[in-house]
């Protein structure tokens, strides 16, 4: 059983690599407030070699990296040179609060889009096996323990690994980030304190 996680714990470390991203950070210089209603919007992509095209109202606005407002229910569509897109469907309440947001366009994430699919054929493949041996070991107990108990283990460690592998496949698609960034007064003659929350972490001007 530690043998099997362990393979499974090594072959899975490549998968990460497609999980790692770039960290894109907030515009730097002075900021005016947009009208009410309205949001200051930093639209960027995770990846330099990508562009994305910013669209609203069914209209190019502008290509990433770029700086437009937008009202804060308006729908936005990105697409990428790639042939990737997304929409987003309004900038949300934290958005306009702040008054000013991150738009992180995130491309398709091949290296774990594939493993997603070698990843979820295993541990299929390894349910189907559980499953197997489970009825018939289980089905007599005096003759066939062990192959029974080889069923449970097999399906202990198969299970996890296909709801990860399906996870990392629906997880490799495009998507976009709208990230409230908070702006504080900082001391006199110093730039303002500029932070964008992440999922993992925070960026900005500090």
């Amino acid at each position: 059983m530690r043998q099997f996680l362990v393979v499974v714990t090594v072959l899975l470390l490549p998968a990460l690599h497609g999980c790692v991203r770039h960290v894109a950070v907030p515009r730097e210089g002075r900021f005016e407030e947009p009208p009410p209603g309205m949001v200051e919007v930093d639209a960027v992509s995770d990846d330099d070699g990508q562009v994305w095209e910013v669209s609203a109202g069914g209209s190019a606005v502008c290509t990433t990296p770029c700086t437009q407002r937008f009202g804060v229910h308006e729908t936005l569509r990105l697409e990428s040179n790639d042939g990737d897109y997304v929409q987003v469907r309004g900038l949300g309440a934290e958005a306009l609060q702040a008054r000013r947001a991150l738009l992180v366009a995130e491309g398709t994430s091949h290296g774990k889009q594939v493993n997603g699919i070698v990843f979820t054929t295993l541990g299929s493949m390894g349910l189907v096996t559980a499953i197997t041996l489970t009825a018939v070991g289980c089905s007599d107990l005096s003759d066939r323990r062990g192959m029974c108990s080889a069923g449970l283990i097999t399906g202990a460690a198969s299970l996890p690994l296909t709801a990860a592998a399906l996870w990392m496949l629906l997880d490799s698609g495009p998507k976009a980030h709208v990230l409230p960034i908070a702006t504080a007064r900082s001391a006199k003659g110093q730039p303002p304190v500029r932070v964008a929350l992440l999922p993992n972490g925070a960026v900005g001007t500090f």
